[in-house]
């Protein structure tokens, strides 16, 4: 080979990788567009995922088969703590890759979580499986309409459901983290989002430098979340409840639910306006929060509509128990229904039917709400409201309807309810209606208590009703024996 055919051969080389380098930030670029880019620098990302995503490039894929194959071992055998250890390896070597976040958290949260006897040990497993989402999964895809849909799926299915005989478990432990960051079933949104965001922010206040210093001069960290709980049983003389005092506090809260949780106060306190009020220490709560995120950024009809029907079902377990009562001290933890949530129900079907105009699925299920809104309603003595009700379902959904007026729908639809109810289970429903209906007539709320009781009796007729058709049955005790019972259950 002559020198001057080494010239040129070098020179086509040269040239080949300018084009190519040329066409390299188009390439990236398109990558990102479609969302099929591993290896973009990610910010704030541990040096680990910095080089499993550069460096090892396409070993990556062969390495996560490798240590899936292995974890799908571990499992078998029970090696749970291996298994979380693994799960975040194969999570580093493919952080892009929304699936394998997914998969892992449905795995803890699910597969291994009901593996475990004690409600304990199964919570750890599914809170492991919310924070693998929250914490991991959308910090290195923010903005993935799947993976913000997935961890509202925890919160509405895992948490909210009754799929686990651990669920009653869950929601307690949840609420009692929520009442940790404020009193109530609502924050006080204004002061979170007014509370200064930063230390930086807060210590630039005047009256709150000698207040950090005192509390640092007594060996109380200023900075530890034991501070809220410490403010809201503290005594008036204490210096958390002077004005600088709840200055911090809010702060503490604001860092907390911003760093802690994921939670922006704003798109709270707007989500309790268009779709409340809400119980933010209940998941549906938190369920609308991750839905309301997935859907404002999805941009597939499959998400699209995925976000809005986690909204719409959301909202209606709220409906049916949104509303808590809690006594630790008594140990005493209600759900009961929340009536005043009804329209904002039908409002949220109605959103989705405006995106899917004519979708018969969203239609049978707004329809079958309705009805099922009907009795709530009746059942807590809103009768203006279920008959109101009950003339919008005639109208839009006729063939939803018998040919009947409201007192015999509402008798029919609460009969047909009860037709199969054994004895037993008959007296445990009223017997529960009446526990209720005492516990709220003592606690100030004449209108649920009316509703529970109303329940009662509903039952307690619909029973002896059909009682001549079911021979081997026998009488239930009269309603007034079971009230004076249900009084004396609930009496302090």
């Amino acid at each position: 080979m002559n020198r001057w055919t080494t010239i040129l051969l070098i020179s086509l080389f040269l040239a080949g990788l300018l084009g190519a380098a040329r066409l390299n930030e188009p390439l990236r670029e398109a990558r990102r567009q479609y969302g099929i880019s591993q290896a973009d620098p990610m910010i704030n990302a541990p040096p680990l995922v910095v080089f499993s995503t550069v460096a090892l490039g396409g070993f990556r894929g062969i390495i996560a088969d490798i240590l899936w194959i292995r974890s799908a071992r571990l499992q078998d055998e029970g090696r749970y703590f291996e298994l979380v250890q693994l799960a975040d390896w194969i999570t580093k070597l493919e952080p892009r890759f929304t699936s394998v976040w997914a998969y892992h958290a449905w795995n803890l949260s699910y597969n291994i979580s009901v593996l475990l006897k004690r409600p304990e040990e199964r919570w750890r497993w599914v809170r492991s499986g919310i924070s693998l989402l929250r914490d991991e999964g959308l910090r290195y895809n923010p903005g993935n309409a799947r993976l913000l849909y997935e961890l509202g799926w925890l919160f509405q299915h895992k948490l909210g459901g009754n799929s686990d005989t651990a669920g009653d478990f869950y929601r307690r432990q949840w609420a009692a983290e929520m009442s940790e960051l404020w009193d109530g079933p609502t924050p006080d949104f204004d002061t979170l989002i007014n509370a200064p965001p930063t230390e930086a922010a807060l210590l630039a206040q005047p009256d709150v430098a000698p207040l950090i210093a005192q509390l640092r001069a007594a060996g109380r960290d200023p900075f530890s979340p034991a501070r809220i709980a410490e403010a809201r049983a503290a005594p008036p003389s204490d210096p958390l409840r002077t004005s600088a005092g709840q200055k911090l506090i809010a702060h503490l809260r604001l860092r907390a639910l911003r760093d802690t949780y994921k939670l922006d106060p704003r798109t709270m306190r707007d989500l309790d306006s268009r779709y409340g009020p809400l119980d933010w220490r209940l998941p549906q709560a938190h369920a609308i929060y991750w839905g309301w995120q997935s859907l404002h950024v999805a941009t597939r009809d499959f998400d699209i509509i995925s976000a809005d029907r986690m909204i719409f079902q959301s909202l209606g377990d709220a409906f049916r128990q949104g509303s808590l009562y809690t006594d630790p001290r008594r140990n005493i933890f209600i759900q009961s229904p929340n009536p005043a949530l009804a329209p904002r129900v039908l409002a949220a079907y109605d959103d989705t039917l405006k995106r899917f105009a004519g979708n018969d699925s969203i239609l049978e299920a707004k329809a079958y709400f309705m009805r099922e809104a009907i009795i709530v309603y009746y059942s807590f003595n809103q009768t203006d409201a279920a008959r109101d009700l009950f003339n919008q379902l005639r109208t839009q959904f006729p063939t939803f309807v018998p040919d009947a007026n409201f007192e015999t729908f509402v008798r029919e639809e609460f009969l047909a309810r009860q037709e199969r109810l054994s004895r037993d289970t008959a007296l445990s429903i009223i017997n529960g209606a009446l526990v209720q209906s005492a516990f709220w007539n003592t606690h100030g709320d004449p209108n649920r208590a009316a509703g529970y009781d109303h329940l009662a009796q509903l039952t307690w007729d619909g029973y002896h009703t059909r009682l001549p058709a079911q021979p081997t049955d026998t009488p239930l005790p009269p309603l007034a024996e079971l009230r004076q019972r249900a009084a004396q259950e609930v009496a302090p």
